[in-house]
């Protein structure tokens, strides 16, 4: 594998992105408007932090199998190549489940923050980045797998949903 030094110091960067600044801006962003959607019982705590939680798990695995399995990183967006781009189309692991477990859990680890906070307000992070990684996997990622992986392409799509896990794998 040739993961080079500024893919890993990209991969660090990005990942405190995720993780830190994502959640003050919402943070930032709830102290403006104190609009509230959920009961503030300490469930709506639990299950906020496991929501979050199994986000950030699924995110951080996710990129781990980029890594690994595709031999490269996230870090691309169409033309703007920031790091090293996969050499192989992922279909295991979490990319068995979701054609794209990583934007999937970056969106359930800051919906759960949202809803930790309780402010309608900040849920326009999570909201906006779902809108964001529909755009950037129809518009940037999907033709460059359909460019450069054709055939395995072509059987992915059809077996694996693009976001929305399916409950049961079909049988065949």
């Amino acid at each position: 594998m040739h993961f080079t030094l500024k893919d890993k110091l990209l991969t660090v960067v990005g990942f405190i992105i995720f993780l830190v600044v994502g959640p003050l801006i919402m943070v930032y962003l709830s102290t403006l408007d104190p609009t509230t959607f959920l009961d503030n019982k300490d469930t709506t705590l639990y299950l906020a932090g496991l929501m979050s939680a199994v986000g950030l798990a699924l995110a951080v695995w996710a990129n781990y199998t980029l890594i690994v399995k595709g031999e490269g990183g996230a870090g691309n967006f169409g033309p703007v190549k920031l790091m090293t781009e996969t050499r192989h189309l992922v279909r295991t692991g979490p990319y068995s489940i979701c054609r794209n477990p990583m934007h999937l859990g970056v969106f359930f680890y800051y919906a759960g923050f949202a809803c930790a906070l309780n402010s309608l307000i900040a849920l326009t992070v999570p909201l906006a980045f779902i809108a964001f990684a529909y755009f950037n996997a129809i518009v940037l990622d999907e033709p460059r797998l359909k460019r450069d992986f054709p055939e395995e392409w072509s059987v992915y799509k059809e077996e694996v949903p693009r976001f929305l896990p399916r409950a049961l794998k079909r049988r065949k």
